[in-house]
């Protein structure tokens, strides 16, 4: 929801403060560090022995069923209006200048390495982040294998920790460095590699990972208690208010460096700990997440993510070629969104999460 309101917040009109606080490009932050901390709870005795092909096959096939059918859709979708928008009102949209290559790059899945932002960006754009992740799904096991290995206990976790976080400010230091004294490219470097790339936002799934092993590896006895949660979960979301409506850099150049280092990096830990916090036994929260409203909404959350910039784009393009767009209409639209993205995980996701999962993962 932070991420569809964000994105849909100019059409919205909301106040400079509500964007602020919504802040939606966060959202993906917080994903990355929950899917690490996911798979390690879901897949550590799978692969804390050693990597097997047939049990690395599973996870694999498992992993692709959960997120590349909708992923799918959401680009044909996404490719027959912007083809369609081309037709009715031609030279309106900026294509590619490899269209077909940035078409089939976003269909595999790899445009995480593209070699532009608009190849990376023009056909479903929050679509980078699924590459991404399926990078992290491909390095996965290895990474529980090694956390296994050689990161059994509380203090070699929290070196871990320590090294991981250190990698990705050093990751976005060496690059605004390159581009501040070398001048590179400022576009492709900071906003299609530093801020999307696998190798720069790792970092966040491995908190995810060292998180998990921190709480069911049993070195967080502490949290058992639940003041000590609802004081950590009170805390990290206070955390996370207040970098959100921390004020922005004058300048151009500061602006340049606070954004990655705010945005890339500033959210891991306070989402780690938001996470671990729920994780570890009933808070202040648990009597509204587990209404079953919000358990079903968390379900089909996917949906909502891959599918909202079908209707941002057709509704951006018409307010830009003069047709009327009130607010009205884009509350609607972000209603019929969210029932869209729910009616397609009942009919359409989990049944072909299902198939796949039977027809290929055996």
């Amino acid at each position: 929801m932070a991420v569809l309101l964000g994105h849909f917040a100019n059409l919205l009109e909301f106040p400079v403060f509500l964007q602020q606080l919504i802040s939606g490009g966060i959202g993906v932050s917080f994903f990355f560090v929950l899917s690490g901390f996911i798979l390690c709870y879901r897949y550590w005795d799978t692969f804390a022995e050693g990597v097997a092909a047939g049990s690395y096959r599973r996870y694999f096939v498992a992993r692709v069923a959960r997120v590349y059918p909708s992923y799918a859709l959401a680009l044909v979708l996404m490719t027959a209006l912007l083809l369609g928008l081309d037709a009715y009102r031609p030279k309106t949209l900026d294509f590619p200048p490899n269209v077909f290559g940035s078409w089939l790059a976003t269909a595999l899945c790899v445009h995480t390495f593209a070699p532009t932002q608009l190849t990376q960006q023009f056909w479903n754009a929050p679509g980078w982040s699924i590459s991404t992740e399926f990078g992290f799904y491909l390095v996965c096991p290895l990474l529980l294998a090694l956390a296994a290995r050689f990161c059994r206990t509380g203090p070699r976790l929290a070196l871990a920790l320590a090294f991981n976080v250190a990698f990705a400010v050093l990751a976005q230091a060496a690059t605004l460095y390159a581009v501040i004294r070398w001048g590179w490219d400022r576009g492709f470097w900071l906003d299609t590699v530093a801020s999307r790339n696998i190798f720069w936002r790792l970092p966040e799934f491995v908190t995810g990972i060292v998180a998990a092993r921190l709480l069911y590896g049993g070195h967080l006895k502490w949290l058992a208690n639940p003041l000590n949660r609802n004081v950590l979960l009170a805390a990290s979301l206070a955390l996370i208010i207040a970098i959100n409506l921390a004020p922005w850099p004058a300048t151009d150049r500061g602006m340049m460096i606070v954004r990655q280092f705010r945005l890339e990096n500033a959210y891991m830990l306070p989402f780690a700990v938001v996470i671990t916090s729920l994780a570890a036994g009933a808070t202040f929260l648990s009597p509204l997440l587990r209404q079953r409203v919000f358990l079903f909404l968390g379900d089909a959350s996917y949906g909502v993510y891959i599918f909202h910039w079908f209707p941002w784009t057709a509704l951006t393009l018409a307010k830009a070629a003069g047709y009327p767009v009130s607010i009205d209409v884009v509350w609607f639209v972000v209603f019929i969104t969210i029932m869209f993205a729910s009616a397609s995980y009942i009919g359409f996701e989990r049944p072909a999460r299902l198939y796949l999962r039977g027809r290929f993962g055996q």
